[in-house]
């Protein structure tokens, strides 16, 4: 049902991988997915890879400041050496793991994300890749028509990266990070179910207190499967190929069902049934044309 929509999804959804170094020298990756609208080289993910990679920048910068900081004082040949380490000791102060180097892989080597937003609430972002080439893409996204039948039932698959991990490793010699042999590239999985149905995002303070609605409606679609890790920012797709949504996380629902664990007694086992999340199209396109992202509907 699904194949010549994934074969055209998989024309227009690239895998980023972030990655991360610690101060103590441990390197980790986290891996999404994003979706490119445009010609223009705009593309749409899950709201927290983009927050996750404003994490790591303002980490990164932190700790590059610290260093060149430090150096300055500890070069400083007018000051004694009691005086440095007071200066020293005065500067801010870093954990392990906290960040030390970071960046973005978008698909390819040399693109940039620039001109990141992202909405916290709704969990889906834009940014604009740089540089770029249109005809890196063999297709761009078609997006539903939320004004069309758009009601649950329908039969929806969600693309992505997951089941794949890689950790990156820092080269000192030409400070960058190195993707090992084989991590690329990075193999697609789908999953497919059924739309199940909607949700209002609606905004209160700290209070409870009900805050006036946003410009655009912030809207979730849920799906009758689980969207994994690395499918973060993917396309929800129809057998078309066009796009109902942006998968962003996944809720776990309690089925009420605590059934005996064998050879343990007195455990039982808590049962769940896990639902992908996805931004509803309304919100997508009210985040677009906020931005002024040129973007393609479907006619049904």
């Amino acid at each position: 049902m699904f194949r010549q929509a994934i074969a055209l999804a998989g024309g227009f959804t690239s895998p980023v991988v972030l990655s991360r170094k610690t101060v103590e020298g441990a390197c980790s990756s986290a891996i999404g997915a994003f979706v490119v609208v445009n010609r223009d080289g705009w593309i749409i993910t899950a709201g927290h890879m983009l927050k996750q990679l404003e994490d790591l920048i303002l980490g990164d910068q932190s700790r590059r400041a610290y260093k060149s900081q430090r150096a300055a004082i500890e070069n400083d040949s007018s000051i004694g050496s009691s005086e440095k380490k007071r200066r020293i000791a005065a500067l801010p102060k870093f954990k392990k793991n906290d960040t030390d180097r970071s960046s973005a892989w978008w698909g390819r080597d040399g693109v940039q994300a620039v001109n990141r937003a992202w909405i916290d609430t709704a969990d889906i972002g834009i940014a604009r890749l740089e540089p770029f080439d249109p005809s890196w893409f063999s297709a761009y996204p078609v997006f539903k028509d939320p004004t069309k039948d758009f009601r649950p039932g329908a039969s929806l698959c969600t693309f992505g990266f997951p089941f794949h991990s890689i950790k990156p490793q820092w080269d000192e010699a030409v400070l960058s990070f190195k993707l090992p042999v084989g991590a690329l590239p990075i193999p697609y999985f789908p999953m497919s179910g059924i739309f199940t149905r909607m949700a209002e995002i609606v905004l209160v303070d700290q209070h409870g207190q009900l805050l006036p609605p946003p410009q655009f409606p912030l809207r979730w679609i849920e799906t009758s499967y689980p969207g994994l890790k690395g499918q973060s920012g993917g396309p929800i797709i129809d057998p078309q190929g066009s796009v109902w949504g942006i998968q962003c996380n996944t809720v776990s629902y309690p089925l009420g069902f605590d059934p005996p664990v064998p050879g343990r007694l007195g455990a039982t086992e808590h049962q769940f049934l896990n639902c992908g999340r996805g931004v509803h199209p309304d919100t997508i396109f009210g985040l677009f044309n906020q931005f002024g992202v040129k973007y393609d509907v479907s006619s049904y």
